[in-house]
Parts: structure tokens; C-alpha cells; sequence
């Protein structure tokens, strides 16, 4: 067939879409957005050649990964470092692709425009491979990894970890709001801004560190994710097609881009910068590479014509860059019997990279690293969470701890609603809790959830341990001839606490109508 053929082929068959007249269409995903009902085709491929031509990349990626890589035992080659981090990263991006997968289902369901349709279907039947895919990587490293505890885990803490928690609270946006709003956090933030420094350079970081699993998993995920943001690109060009709905838009769209990098960019950059082994770039120059230049830049800057301008806390978070990925990172650190995963300390080689590539670095956080070294081990009968006063309260938007950009510049606010207690870690949560104080008001923290734990008791309880029942999968450090275990962490006496409870409210939220 020709290709001027093809063309007439594909938008006839696109005329074959109508509204069953005998059944009742209940409107399951309300929203206050007009769609127009015509627009262009974002995918351009039926679904049966979709499917035949993502069938033949999934056979190269697990074939490959059955076969060569396993024989040459390459798992084993890969940094201790780096493969420590994957026991989280892979549970987190698995969880974000479900929720995808939610997001476009939600939109099938609820955009009444057969071009648009057919995208989100293409797109969906994505999530449910990438879905797949990760959880077999995991599943592969968990076989293969030198120290496979926490592989095996990592689905299931997704509640009781805080830093899984708060990748949830980023990415139910995708589906927890009206099916717009869940593509603009999907389509528009996550996937045209995020996924490039995800799934292109993390392999980098992960090739140069001896992995080759990853880059074989997220390279493939990522040759479907430039079709998602042609998505997402259709998707804002319908919504801001009709001049009615460009106020709803910008507001989602604002709320929708602080909601993801709130977490994202202290996660990613976090992993990136701090399980490399074999170091090259940082990920501010990733950031300013694919997310300032790239999405804000040559994207969402020349969308101002048609009424989309830059998030309105676009500059407060461009500022927040240099920092919140070490501020993360410390806290990680600072809570790391609370992990499951091993966090050793940084290097003499480690300090220089980051203080030539985050200049000040030393000065903020030198003395922190210097004294987590000193704690490794546990006769010492310390870690540096119990040294701390109270710890931070965590945000009721974005359930992380509230010392960003940096603990000695903290934008942490306490405020009231409901004659309840809200720590807000930003301007832009305690503006997104004001919006829809209903979506988050009732939200529990970690710490509030788990109040009153004694820490030994609480890691039984997770299932933090080995399989001999009394180490801990986390430890700080990759040593393997002493490790920290159950009676160790008792022997420190910690006790989860809410330290909302004791901290003055500032006032009341002001809501916004």
C-alpha cells in the first residue's frame, strides 16, 4: 500500500467511531474541560501493527537478557553501588507506569475524540508492557544481583517506606483527579520533561557503572515514551484549542508540574549523583539539558501564543535544583535501618566530584558524610537520625520531609485547616492543598501513620530483615563481615515520632476558590 493510501486507509477507519444510542453513557471520569471532536492522529498506527512491532522489541529485550547477559553472569560485574539504588528505583518507576496505565485508561474512557482515542489506547497497552518489563528486570536482578535482599522486597514497602510513599503521592496524580489533569501530570510533566533524564541518561550512569540490564529495560521503555509525549502534545493542543478552558488548564498544569517535581527532581537526583561509582555528569547538567533547556525552553515557551504559559512556580523550582537532590540524599542516609537497601559512605574522590560540580557543597553537607563514616559501625551504637533533635515533619501534599531546598533555608510553613495541624513543604503544596483541601486533608503521613513504633520493632514488622531473620537488608555500607542487626537497632533506643505535634501553627490555610 501506498503511503498517500495508508493515510486514507487509517483516517477512514478512524470515521468508524460512534455513541451506542442503546445503552446509558454515565459520565465515570467528570471533567471541566470541552474537548473538540476532532483533532490529528498523535500515533499514526493501527493497533494491530502496533502491537506485531512492540511484540518484536519485547523478544530483543528479554531475549537478550535471558540468554547473553545471563551467561556472562553480567549482573555480577555491575557496581556494588550503582545495582544497591535499583532495589528502589525499580519499584518506584513499576508504580508510576500502573498508574500511567490507570491515566490512559481514564482518558479512553472519558475523551469523546477518536483521533485522541487511539493514542491513549496505543499508549496504555505501553503501560501495561512497561509494567511487565521493570517488574522482570527486578525479578532478574533478584536472581542475579550480588546481594539480591531487597529486590525481593521492594514491591510490597510501597506504604511503609517514606520515600515510596511520597513516589506514590507524586504519581496518583496521574489518575486521582479529573483525566485531564491526570495527562498533564503524565503526559506534559512526567513523560516530556522527566523521562529523558530517567530512562536516557540514568543508563548512562548505569552502562559506565557495569549494568547492562537496566539500559536494555529503559531504553526500550523509552523509544515508547516519545511517542507518549506526541500524547501529551495533542492532548494540550485540543484542551487549550478551546479558549474556555485555558484558566482550568493553567491551573492544572501548574499544579500538576509541582507535584512531580517535588519529587522527582530530589529522587532522580539523588540516585543520580549518588550511586555512581564511575562518575561523569551530574544531574543539575542533566536537569538544565532536559528539562530547562529541552521541555521549558523549546516546549511549553513557545505554547504562551496559544495561551499555556510556564508553571507559575517554574522559577522557584529551577532555583531548587542545585540542592534538594543532596538535602534528599542526607535524609536518606541519616534514616538508613529505615531502607532496604546498603548506602555506603562517600570517598576523598567523592567529595572533590561534588564540590567541583555543586560548588559549596562541602560547606552544606561535607560535615554530614564525614560523620556518617564514623557511624558504620555498630559497636559505635549510633546513626544519625537518632542524633537529631525531632526530625522534619512531612509535607501533607508530597509526603516528603519538609528542610527543602536546603535545612538551612527551609520553605517549611505549619498551618491549620479544619482545626487540624498541616506541615506544607513550599509555597507551591500549601497553594496546591488551598485549590482542593478535600484531595489531601485527611492524607496521613509516614510518621503519623506509624507513630509510637520502637524502630527495631518496626523493621520486624516491615520485614526489613535477612533471611536468618536478625540482619537487616539495610546497612551503611557494602561490607559484608559485620552487619547491623535486630539487636543493634534495639540497642539504640529510637522511637518514631510525629514532630508535627509539637511545632506552632503559623496559621490557617487560606483556601482558594
Amino acid at each position: 500500500m501506498k503511503g498517500e493510501d495508508f493515510i486514507k486507509a487509517h483516517d477512514r477507519v478512524k470515521e468508524f467511531d460512534w455513541q451506542a444510542s442503546y445503552a446509558e453513557n454515565p459520565e465515570r471520569y467528570p471533567m471541566p474541560y470541552k474537548i473538540p471532536a476532532k483533532t490529528s492522529d498523535p500515533f499514526r498506527h493501527l493497533v494491530r501493527d502496533y502491537c506485531a512491532m512492540e511484540r518484536d522489541k519485547d523478544d530483543r529485550q528479554y531475549g537478550a537478557m535471558s540468554d547473553v547477559m545471563a551467561r556472562a553472569k553480567m549482573p555480577a560485574k555491575a557496581s556494588e553501588r550503582w545495582s544497591e539504588v535499583l532495589k528502589m528505583v525499580l519499584p518506584v518507576t513499576t508504580y508510576a507506569e500502573y498508574a500511567a496505565m490507570k491515566c490512559t485508561g481514564q482518558l479512553v474512557e472519558s475523551v469523546s475524540n477518536a483521533e485522541l482515542r487511539q493514542g491513549y489506547l496505543a499508549q496504555m497497552i505501553d503501560e501495561v508492557r512497561h509494567v511487565n518489563q521493570e517488574a522482570h528486570l527486578v525479578r532478574y536482578l533478584a536472581k542475579h544481583a550480588p546481594d539480591p535482599e531487597g529486590f525481593t522486597q521492594g514491591f510490597r514497602l510501597r506504604n511503609t517506606n517514606f520515600i515510596t510513599r511520597a513516589s506514590r503521592a507524586a504519581f496518583d496524580g496521574f489518575f486521582a483527579g479529573n483525566p485531564i489533569e491526570g495527562a498533564l501530570n503524565l503526559q506534559v510533566v512526567a513523560e516530556t520533561a522527566y523521562t529523558n533524564p530517567i530512562f536516557v541518561t540514568l543508563t548512562e550512569v548505569a552502562a559506565a557503572n557495569g549494568d547492562q540490564a537496566t539500559p536494555t529495560t529503559f531504553l526500550s521503555v523509552q523509544s515508547d515514551e516519545a511517542r507518549h509525549m506526541a500524547n501529551g502534545y495533542a492532548t494540550l493542543a485540543a484542551v487549550a484549542s478551546v479558549e474556555d478552558n485555558l484558566p482550568q488548564l493553567q491551573r492544572d498544569f501548574d499544579t500538576a508540574f509541582w507535584r512531580q517535581h517535588t519529587f522527582l527532581d530530589s529522587f532522580v537526583g539523588a540516585v543520580y549523583d549518588y550511586f555512581q561509582e564511575n562518575r561523569g555528569g551530574s544531574y543539575l547538567e542533566a536537569w538544565n539539558e532536559w528539562v530547562g533547556d529541552d521541555w521549558a525552553g523549546s516546549y511549553i515557551r513557545k505554547l504562551e501564543p496559544f495561551g499555556v504559559s510556564l508553571p507559575s512556580n517554574w522559577e522557584e523550582a529551577a532555583g531548587r535544583i542545585k540542592w534538594v537532590g543532596h538535602t534528599a540524599m542526607m535524609l536518606f542516609a541519616a534514616s538508613w535501618p529505615m531502607q532496604f537497601l546498603r548506602v555506603d559512605p562517600l570517598t576523598a574522590k567523592d567529595f572533590d566530584w561534588f564540590e567541583k560540580k555543586y560548588p559549596g557543597w562541602y560547606d552544606h553537607y561535607g560535615k554530614f558524610w564525614e560523620s556518617y563514616a564514623t557511624m558504620t559501625d555498630p559497636a559505635e551504637g549510633r546513626f544519625p537520625l537518632g542524633l537529631f533533635e525531632s526530625p522534619p515533619p512531612l509535607c501533607r501534599v508530597c509526603q516528603m520531609p519538609c528542610v527543602f531546598p536546603r535545612p538551612d533555608i527551609s520553605t517549611v510553613r505549619i498551618k491549620t485547616h479544619a482545626g487540624r495541624k498541616h506541615a506544607f513543604c513550599s509555597d507551591g503544596c500549601e497553594r496546591t492543598f488551598a485549590i482542593e483541601p478535600h484531595r489531601y486533608a485527611n492524607n496521613y503521613t509516614w510518621d503519623e501513620h506509624f507513630e509510637g513504633y520502637e524502630l527495631g520493632d518496626w523493621i520486624k514488622h516491615c520485614g526489613l530483615l535477612r533471611a536468618d531473620g536478625k540482619t537487616l537488608i539495610a546497612q551503611p555500607h557494602l561490607k559484608r563481615e559485620r552487619m547491623w542487626t535486630l539487636d543493634d537497632v534495639r540497642a539504640l533506643k529510637f522511637e518514631i515520632r510525629n514532630p508535627l505535634k509539637d511545632l506552632p501553627a503559623q496559621g490557617e490555610v487560606a483556601v482558594l476558590q
